[in-house]
C-alpha cells in the first residue's frame, strides 16, 4: 500500500465520515456513504492542499474510484515535481 494511498484514504474518510482503513482501491465514490457533489468538492481541495498539486477540474471528475483519484495524485506529483 502506497503512502499516496494511505493519504488519499485519509482525506477521503475524512469528507465522508468513514473510517480510513475500510476504504479500497476499488471503492467507488458514487458508492461511498454520504457522498455528495460538495464532499468531491471538499476532497479536490483536501487534495490540492495536502499533495500541493493542481488537478484538472474535468479529469478529477472523471475519476470513478479511490485507486484512480491516488494515481491522478501521483501523476500530478510527478509532472511538478
Amino acid at each position: 500500500m502506497s503512502e499516496v494511498f494511505v493519504e488519499v484514504a485519509d482525506l477521503v474518510g475524512q469528507v465522508t465520515d468513514l473510517p480510513a482503513e475500510e476504504i479500497a482501491a476499488d471503492a467507488r465514490f458514487d458508492s461511498l456513504a454520504n457522498w455528495t457533489s460538495y464532499d468531491a468538492l471538499r476532497l479536490l481541495t483536501g487534495i490540492e492542499q495536502k499533495f500541493a498539486v493542481r488537478l484538472d477540474l474535468q479529469e478529477y471528475f472523471a475519476i470513478k474510484d479511490v485507486g484512480g483519484l491516488v494515481a491522478a495524485v501521483a501523476s500530478a506529483q510527478e509532472k511538478s515535481g
